[in-house]
């Protein structure tokens, strides 16, 4: 089977690489989230279609709900299909979907791109390729899915067997922090979000019967505008390439309707506008804390007069105990997150011995003083403990006062529980109305208590 299709006009210049890395297998995972109409879904078909005709190996494409089967997966294919000129080399099949690849003469192959909905994930377990496994995994629309724990489970199901595997998963992300998509996939990536490229690698290693491997991952973000950036493509006279690139929009891919509907949401609702179409994640109005702002948590470019440190105690369960240190910078009011640490059901001595690795010099540290039992304890393994007393509305004055700052620096690589915490803090939503109450929630915010004590005498003195 010898298919000549030039996926230069099919693939705009921000997905080239990524493209590749898929069908080849290069990459274990590929993240593709962006705005709406960016081509990521359309891209995850092209890839697929072209890694199962060139390696003769199968796919399989997941959505969360079976009767989106058709509308989100089948429908993507065959567009797919039909713009890379190959719709003689496949056979779609019905009850269930499956697209199958023909030979030559026109008969099956054991190669095909499977469809599933995983409504009942029981069901899934004997879902098997014709031949061999799976070499594609492509998880659509990934935020209707519960968490990463079921992704995982789904991987490991389909990406038995022999052979290179890549699982593509492709989405709009929500526009809450709190989500876990937004979560697990925040790597800071997108050149319309102003970050110096579309793409961020990771590597993770792990090991298998002794034998050290890696797997490696790739988070793209892509937007609309991408599109009408559009593809570098060989120039051609009369059907002929000539030798000479030249820059092609994709305008055309979206039509005169859209872009005009997105640039008049630019105008009317920048909100919106960064979500829906540039996918940026904009958080809600219950976001407590819309002044965080991620950084590289270098310090030499910060003229640290005086570190903040605090220490909030976990009270059994998954409450973690945390501890957290900040510089403050009283002239342009910004606040740098420096350290922390943080793990549930600690004894004394383990808490103390985190506090020290941090806190070397054992310069004091203020601590919630609705316990001076423990924080006495504390003091007689000789950390400097200060016991910080509780004020009528003091937790509420401290948010206040945190959220006038112009700016909560938090790097989610160094500190991410601090990061985590301070993104992911909203205010209470009245289930009855869906209205956004000003009543903050006593649960998941121990670095947010940790840091309050730790500025306690900064913010009596700004209040003062």
């Amino acid at each position: 089977m010898v298919i000549d299709i030039d996926m230069d006009e099919l693939i705009i210049d921000t997905f080239r690489k990524v493209y590749a890395e898929i069908v080849n297998c290069d990459v274990s995972r590929a993240i593709l989230n962006g705005g709406r109409s960016s081509t990521k879904s359309q891209v995850a078909a092209n890839a697929i279609i072209n890694g199962t005709m060139c390696n003769k190996e199968s796919a399989i494409a997941i959505v969360k709900y079976g009767n989106k089967i058709e509308e989100r997966l089948v429908n993507t294919f065959r567009e797919a299909i039909r713009f890379m000129g190959v719709g003689d080399y496949w056979k779609l099949r019905k009850s269930p979907f499956e697209y199958v690849l023909l030979d030559d003469r026109g008969k099956e192959t054991d190669v095909s791109i499977k469809f599933t909905g995983c409504d009942n994930p029981e069901n899934l377990k004997s879902f098997k390729p014709r031949r061999g496994a799976f070499r594609y995994i492509w998880v659509e629309e990934l935020n209707n899915f519960l968490s990463l724990k079921e992704i995982n489970s789904l991987i490991q199901t389909f990406s038995r067997g022999k052979g290179k595997h890549c699982t593509i998963m492709t989405y709009n992300p929500p526009m809450q922090n709190s989500n876990w998509v937004n979560r697990e996939y925040n790597s800071y990536s997108g050149k319309i979000l102003e970050s110096d490229s579309n793409a961020v690698y990771e590597e993770f290693e792990f090991e298998v019967n002794g034998v050290k491997k890696i797997m490696k991952q790739v988070v793209h973000h892509s937007s609309y505008l991408d599109v009408i950036e559009g593809c570098t493509i060989y120039e051609k006279v009369n059907g002929v390439k000539t030798g000479r690139k030249i820059k092609v929009s994709r305008a055309d891919w979206l039509g005169d309707e859209f872009i005009g509907t997105a640039e008049q949401s630019k105008v009317e609702n920048l909100k919106y506008y960064e979500w829906a179409y540039l996918g940026k994640v904009v958080g809600t109005d219950a976001n407590v804390f819309p002044n965080v702002k991620d950084w590289n948590g270098k310090r030499e470019r910060l003229n640290i007069t005086e570190i903040n440190r605090g220490f909030d105690w976990g009270y059994g369960g998954p409450d973690p105990c945390a501890y957290v240190e900040w510089y403050y910078d009283k002239k342009n009011r910004k606040l740098y997150a420096l350290a922390e640490f943080g793990k549930p059901k600690m004894d004394i001595e383990d808490i103390a011995f985190e506090i020290r690795q941090i806190n070397k010099n054992n310069f004091a540290v203020k601590a919630d003083n609705a316990s001076p039992i423990l924080n006495r304890q504390l003091k007689k393994v000789n950390l400097n403990i200060v016991g910080v007393k509780k004020k009528p509305d003091s937790v509420r004055g401290g948010v206040k006062w945190l959220q006038s700052l112009n700016g909560i620096y938090i790097s989610k690589t160094l500190t991410p529980q601090l990061y985590k915490e301070f993104t992911e803090y909203e205010y209470i939503i009245d289930k009855k109305t869906d209205e956004v109450t000003a009543e903050l929630p006593d649960k998941n915010n121990h670095f947010i208590d940790a840091t309050r004590y730790s500025l306690v005498d900064i913010i009596a003195y700004d209040a003062a």
